[in-house]
This record gives C-alpha cells, sequence and structure tokens, in this order.
C-alpha cells in the first residue's frame, strides 16, 4: 500500500505513516526507484488481479482505462481495465466472465491508485504498444517519487 501511495501521490498516507519510520519510508523511495518495472509490477499486482471477458464488444468499451489518453493510446481495442474496491462484486455485477485469456483486467484497489494500477496492468497484460506507454509512464513515476 505504500508503494502504491508513493507512485500515485508522491506521499504516504496518515496510515502508512505512523507504521513507517523516515529511515523505512526512505529506504522504500528508494527500493521503488531502483526496482525493475517487471519486478515493481509483479510485487503491487500479486494477488491482486483477474482477468474477465466481456459478453460483447460494447460492454467492453465500458472499461477503457482512464490512463489511455495520457498514454497516447486509441480508446478502441486493447486491455480494458476495471479499478474497484471490491473488484470480484464489481466484475459479477457487469457480468465479466473469468478467462485466462480475457480482454478486461479487473484489479483490486482504490480510486487514489487507478492510474498507477491501471498502467501497471496495461504493462502486465497489455498488447506491445500499451506495455511500452505503460513501462514509460510507470519509469516517470518511479523517479519522481
Amino acid at each position: 500500500m505504500a508503494a502504491l501511495d508513493l507512485l500515485a501521490t508522491k506521499k504516504t498516507s496518515d496510515l502508512t505513516n505512523a507504521a513507517l519510520s523516515s529511515t523505512e519510508r526512505s529506504r522504500l523511495k528508494q527500493r521503488i526507484r531502483s526496482m525493475d518495472v517487471g519486478a515493481l509490477a509483479g510485487q503491487i499486482l500479486r494477488g491482486r488481479v483477474s482477468l474477465r471477458r466481456a459478453a460483447s464488444d460494447e460492454a467492453k468499451n465500458r472499461f477503457v482505462a482512464a490512463l489511455t489518453s495520457e498514454l497516447g493510446l486509441s480508446a478502441g481495442g486493447g486491455l480494458g481495465i476495471l479499478v474497484a474496491h471490491d473488484a470480484s462484486r464489481a466484475a459479477r455485477r457487469a457480468r465479466l466472465g473469468l478467462d485466462d485469456s480475457g480482454d478486461i483486467a479487473v484489479v483490486e484497489g482504490d480510486e487514489v491508485h487507478q492510474k498507477v494500477l491501471e498502467a501497471l496492468a496495461l504493462y502486465m497484460y497489455g498488447d506491445a504498444r500499451e506495455c511500452s506507454a505503460a513501462t514509460h509512464w510507470i519509469a516517470s513515476a518511479q523517479q519522481h517519487i
């Protein structure tokens, strides 16, 4: 959670501040800055993401990543992303079926972390263009901590 806070807001939450000393927070920042994007994505997304499939292309179009235009990607095609606090419930409500080769990444997370989680999901599960754009975005976020 502290890593997500740092990547999303450049600071840690009050709850995290109470749990981490300034030395630990400094070490965490350095570790995040120096981590490989793939390792960072794997650590943060572990246990938070599932691939799903929409029943139709029209249904899939509701899950365009908010980060799409910022990354210079087109809104059509590509990986759809749903970030929700209760991801399983949100996926059921949207009638998204579990599918290991699905075209929608459903990610457990909070709204404040949405862009970071979207970038990490695009890096892990997106096509070559999405992965490349997400890599640059994540690397920039890492350096600005």
